[in-house]
């Protein structure tokens, strides 16, 4: 005799999963400008956020999840999904199903989340102090959001960011960066193979350095501003206002050069190339250098 599954047996054996994530529902008092930590092993964090001083938070914890630990709240409040037998990553959490974390939180208090392979999105922080990533493969996306300063370690995850900070800071393994706002300070971005596509209105100070991964910088220059990036093999791509006033200096040793001003002169004895120029009054200071990379400016009109 043979015996079938019904229908509503096999509907129950796909449902176990869902059945076996637990739902968060938990409600705590966070100072307007107070600080938010998350850490999440992987799964998801998704940040939203309100005009109230409290952080409430749902979502679910995934199977093999030991439990979700909150506290203490007030001016500082710390949201972490524990695994067993002390678990992080290597004590259990790889055995775990992902859990997912949605927090909504006071738009002015400072937010960091940590996470291994746990997608990241926020949208919304107005004014925070801080915002800070550590993420080793998961993705990091942030929009319409304002802090005081912005940290991001990655390894392997992406990062896209429309932001509004005095100081950033992006240091990637190969992940893929994509930046955006209004700036107006500082910004940093190191990387080894992953390519950054940085776009501001306006920025004081730009350190860039890569190994193999190509660097786009669209952005004007701050009054007695200044632009600096470093490469192995990648190249560097500088998008300026007609108007910008600085001094110029471009060095590679097997890469072209290629700009509107300025004469690119060759070595008489072996490899390399120099550009050095004056854009408008030479206030501040664009310096580009590369290995085997090539180098290309462009003055824009408006």
């Amino acid at each position: 005799m043979i015996i079938r599954p019904t229908c509503l047996a096999v509907s129950l054996l796909l449902a176990l999963p869902a059945l076996a994530a637990t739902p968060i529902d938990q409600t705590r008092p966070l100072a307007a400008d107070g600080s938010l930590r998350i850490e999440n092993v992987k799964g998801q964090v998704l940040v939203r956020t309100w005009d109230r001083p409290e952080v409430h938070i749902t979502g679910s914890l995934g199977d093999g999840v030991e439990k979700l630990e909150v506290g203490p709240g007030g001016d500082s409040l710390t949201i972490e999904v524990k695994y067993p037998n002390s678990g992080g990553w290597f004590g259990g959490g790889n055995r775990s199903e992902p859990s997912r974390i949605e927090v909504r939180m006071p738009a002015g208090a400072s937010l960091d989340v940590d996470v291994v392979s746990a997608r990241v999105d926020v949208e919304g922080l107005e004014g925070a102090k801080r915002l800070a990533v550590d993420s080793v493969s998961g993705s990091v996306e942030v929009r319409a959001s304002r802090a005081g300063e912005a940290r991001f370690d990655l390894v392997s995850g992406s990062l896209e960011a429309e932001l509004d900070s005095d100081d950033i800071s992006v240091d990637t393994v190969s992940g893929g960066v994509r930046l955006s706002g209004r700036g107006g300070g500082e910004l940093g971005v190191d990387t080894v193979s992953g390519d950054a596509d940085l776009a501001f209105e306006s920025l004081r100070r730009v350190v860039m350095d890569s190994v193999s991964g190509d660097m786009t910088l669209r952005t004007a220059l701050a009054p007695a501003g200044r632009i600096s990036a470093d490469t192995v093999s990648g190249g560097v791509r500088l998008r300026l206002p007609a108007d910008t006033s600085a001094r110029l200096s471009v060095e590679t040793f097997s890469g072209g050069i290629s700009s509107p001003v300025g004469e690119v002169k060759t070595e008489k004895y072996g490899p390399g190339k120099t550009l050095e120029a004056r854009l408008g009054g030479g206030e501040g200071e664009v310096r580009l250098a590369t290995f085997s990379g090539s180098v290309r400016i462009t003055l824009d009109d408006n």
